[in-house]
């Protein structure tokens, strides 16, 4: 079985933020152990928006995997239970401890793509995560 959070093949979601140095402040520990990933133009089945975070939405790819996916990478028609992906995607999660330093890659629907000092990226929450410019503002007021 592969190590998600190492060989995935969609290292980086493609949605860009300056990279910015964060130190995590609340731990997260990945709920997922087999992330959903799919590829531009894959179907999937539709299922129910998640209710913690806004813009998520459960799908079920080709496979038969089932996870969370951000609304705007599927092409959902109306009243359709089933999408076409217009963007690639893996919901690789991250297991992140207090303290450490992770460099935020990208941001979506209240989530970070983070990248540890081992060379392990993936999602977290942004509630879990400062960034160090912002902790940096916090001092100085």
């Amino acid at each position: 079985m592969p190590d998600y959070r190492k060989e995935t093949t969609l290292k980086r979601p493609n949605i860009g933020i300056q990279p910015t140095t964060a130190v995590v402040t609340r731990a997260h520990k990945s709920n997922y152990p087999h992330p959903i990933e799919f590829r531009k133009n894959d179907e999937l089945q539709i299922g129910e928006s998640d209710t913690e975070y806004e813009g998520w939405v459960r799908v079920t790819t080709r496979d038969g995997n089932r996870g969370w996916a951000p609304v705007q990478y599927i092409d959902i028609g109306e009243g359709c239970s089933t999408g076409r992906a217009n963007h690639a995607y893996c919901a690789v999660e991250l297991d992140v401890q207090p303290g450490e330093q992770v460099k935020i890659l990208n941001e979506l629907n209240s989530w970070y793509w983070v990248e540890n000092s081992r060379g392990c990226s993936g999602w977290v929450p942004v509630l879990c995560v400062t960034s160090v410019s912002h902790a940096q503002e916090d001092q100085n007021d």
